[in-house]
């Protein structure tokens, strides 16, 4: 058994249905232009947070004029995504400057939150039993 002895206060709990494949959260991203709602998949195997090439379009941006990255996704799959900064907004309360990812191929249809950008942002409560999650901004260490 591991004791945890931290009290924590989470800003946000997020209902949702645990028969569903996956964890999908509302989120918005903000270029300060420009805003996109959508809803994205929080994925601890992702090390980036990757969406649509669709709402780089929608958010004004030249997808292919960002930050040049090579991924590999299921099966090993490689594909091309390109980083811009934007702001990712949660539940209107957590807000993040983050590099998001837009994939090159509009093949690529899901909208993860990974590791950068997201898991390194915060801190989680999961009972995917009961179907709910937890969610504060992480302050850094004690």
């Amino acid at each position: 058994m591991v004791r945890v002895a931290e009290h924590v206060n989470f800003e946000v709990k997020h209902i949702y249905d645990p028969g569903e494949p996956g964890i999908s959260i509302p989120v918005v991203l903000n270029t300060g232009q420009k805003s996109v709602r959508l809803n994205a998949k929080i994925d601890t195997g992702a090390m980036y947070c990757l969406f649509t090439r669709q709402y780089g379009e929608e958010l004004g941006l030249d997808v292919e004029a960002g930050h040049y990255l090579e991924l590999k996704g299921i099966n090993n799959q490689k594909f091309i995504a390109y980083g811009h900064s934007v702001s990712l907004l949660v539940y209107n309360r957590l807000n993040f400057d983050i590099t998001a990812y837009f994939a090159k191929d509009y093949e690529i249809t899901r909208n993860v939150l990974g590791r950068h950008g997201w898991l390194d942002r915060v801190k989680l409560l999961l009972v995917d039993y009961e179907g709910v999650l937890y969610i504060t901004r992480y302050e850094g260490g004690e």
